[in-house]
């Protein structure tokens, strides 16, 4: 094998595993993400309307993420974002990003909800 292929294999492997590393940082929620409750019915009329939250995943550096987890990756994401709004519900969340071209090839996800604070 040629030294100019084995400098692109391993400058190809390098720059599979930098990105992987770079997609492995882990979207979880914080401390007050994790007090965020995502909800199916109208909140009650002693809630007060914050506004509207997103959360987007990219896929660029999402490495071999399927869209369900870039979805969970963006839930993560609004629940953090509504925290620090003081929101503590998420009301009428939904995936608002373009369908995906494949299984194998989606497009960055981005999660939209409405933000309330309950009390």
């Amino acid at each position: 094998m040629s030294i100019k292929k084995l400098l692109l294999i391993s400058t190809a492997i390098s720059t599979a595993l930098f990105l992987n590393a770079c997609s492995g940082s882990n979207y979880q929620p914080t401390a007050g993400g994790s007090q965020v409750q995502f909800i199916d019915t109208k909140p009650a009329a002693n809630c007060q309307y914050l506004g509207k939250a997103e959360g987007r995943r990219s896929t660029f550096f999402s490495g071999l993420k399927t869209h369900s987890e870039l979805i969970r990756d963006a839930a993560s994401e609004l629940r953090n974002n509504a925290a620090s709004m003081g929101g503590n519900m998420i009301y009428n969340a939904q995936d608002a990003s373009q369908q995906y071209i494949s299984d194998i090839a989606p497009t960055d996800v981005v999660m939209v909800g409405e933000v309330y604070n309950c009390k």
